[in-house]
């Protein structure tokens, strides 16, 4: 089981970087967030920042789990290596859903509002899952 769960964290990985590389090519010059602070950035900006957070992100969440694995059983711990692959599935979603509002020139954003609810569904259900095997050790 943790083997499978490598090979998704590892497929996330790839997944993120190919978005975000077709992202970068093909974003505008300037970059427009629609934050308050920031109205807009420049592409390499965006990508580097992107980039730096997603690593910094995964390798906290797997020192985390891997602290975490030691005390858990087999089901538990996969679960905790899994979540890596969620949380990766969710930023590779948050990416591309910038791609498409600042490519809206040849994309549709109505075609793509689903990127933004389907991330967080699966997050939720992700978590409920976590509180169903709990509840299945315990009994």
């Amino acid at each position: 089981m943790i083997k499978a769960v490598k090979i998704l964290n590892l497929f996330s990985v790839l997944l993120f970087t190919s978005i975000l590389l077709l992202i970068y090519a093909y974003l505008p010059i300037q970059v427009e967030l629609y934050l308050e602070e920031v109205k807009s950035l420049h592409k390499q900006t965006l990508f580097y920042y992107v980039f730096a957070a997603f690593i910094v992100l995964n390798v906290s969440l797997i020192v985390i789990t891997n602290l975490l694995l030691k005390k858990l059983s087999e089901i538990i711990s996969a679960w905790v290596k899994s979540f890596i692959f969620v949380v990766n599935f969710y930023l590779t979603t948050l990416i591309a859903f910038i791609g498409v509002i600042n490519n809206a020139t040849h994309l549709k954003i109505e075609d793509f509002v689903y990127l933004m609810y389907v991330s967080p569904i699966i997050l939720a259900l992700w978590c409920i899952g976590l509180i169903y095997l709990w509840i299945k050790k315990k009994i």
